[in-house]
């Protein structure tokens, strides 16, 4: 589906050092590693949003539809949730289809500034599956959310996830825990240049965090 080839590169300081992977339809891939590693800077690269990477960088991307959550919903604010939608192609009935789906049914004329956090990373989650996604990728979908906003969005995402099986999703986050919810393939980026030092199928639920204090004691010690 999807091949990563990146082979180091640097800005003023090094960000993204080597990193090759493949995503397959169906993988569902939890991002963790350090804050201000490059997990944002790796999942533009796979985006398509850096243009300073080399062709040969992100193999596959052409031939698939990607959809992308930002850290901020980047809906327009003069705009209703619909109008947001409909930008993006899709006709009014889908719209409000899609605004159900993620549980905004009754919200279509509100603007981004009259609903809360939650709801607005909602709107803009319904404006990614509007593109049809074979790729969905979310970055820190639920920083800034309150513990029950962000348990109702993770379990949105996952039963999303559940009902389009060939649909593959990259999810850049802090938490173990999402991970335990949303994954069934984990990827650690750390180092500098940061490089992917675990990407393994999940194994037994409940077995990442210690995973993941594992891999950040031996990056200490390295």
């Amino acid at each position: 589906m999807l091949e990563v080839r990146i082979e180091g590169r640097s800005y003023q300081q090094p960000v993204l050092g080597e990193v090759f992977a493949s995503i397959k339809r169906g993988d569902r891939i939890c991002l963790l590693g350090p804050s201000g590693i490059g997990k944002t800077t790796l999942l533009n690269a796979i985006a398509g949003l850096d243009t300073t990477l080399p062709g040969g960088a992100v193999i596959g991307r052409e031939n698939l539809r990607i959809g992308y959550l930002f850290q901020e919903h980047r809906l327009l604010p003069w705009r209703s949730l619909l109008a947001n939608l409909k930008l993006v192609g899709v006709g009014e009935q889908d719209a409000k289809s899609l605004l159900g789906q993620v549980g905004l049914a009754g919200c279509e004329d509100y603007l981004p500034d009259q609903i809360s956090l939650g709801m607005a990373r909602r709107a803009a989650l319904a404006r990614c599956l509007a593109v049809k996604p074979d790729l969905l990728l979310l970055d820190e979908p639920f920083a800034s959310l309150d513990p029950v906003m962000a348990t109702d969005l993770k379990s949105l995402i996952s039963s999303l996830m559940d009902a389009n099986p060939r649909m593959a999703m990259i999810c850049v986050t802090h938490d173990g825990a999402d991970a335990e919810i949303l994954a069934n393939r984990l990827w650690y980026l750390d180092g500098t240049p940061a490089r992917l030092h675990w990407d393994d199928r999940v194994g037994e639920s409940g077995l990442i965090d210690g995973l993941l204090q594992r891999l950040r004691c031996k990056m200490e010690g390295a």
